[in-house]
């Protein structure tokens, strides 16, 4: 639906109104997974933890930057310079004052 809406062959409602059932009906399946591991916790003890920690598991990739000469940095090392030279512009605009 996605690429006939680009296409101009669907109007922007039917898009939207698609797009609204398919996250509504994704958002059904989770919780109705989540309420059946939930109800067989006793009998599923691996099914559950399985999916407890896969939710614990944190996702720390900073994606793609741009440094300020307008080149891509992939680099860990040189994204940490790009984000500390960010965070350098803005530090000086959060302080507070107190009378």
């Amino acid at each position: 639906m996605d690429r006939q809406w680009k296409q101009g062959q669907i109007s922007w409602e039917e898009y939207r109104d698609a797009a609204w059932l398919c996250k509504d009906e994704v958002r059904r399946a989770k919780a109705q997974l989540e309420l059946s591991l939930a109800r067989d916790a006793k009998n599923n003890k691996k099914g559950f933890y399985r999916y407890v920690s896969q939710k614990r598991k944190v996702k720390e990739r900073v994606p793609t930057l741009m440094s300020n000469t307008g080149k891509l940095v992939t680099m860990d090392e040189k994204k940490a310079e790009v984000l500390n030279l960010f965070a350098s512009v803005f530090a000086g605009n959060f302080s507070c004052h107190t009378s």
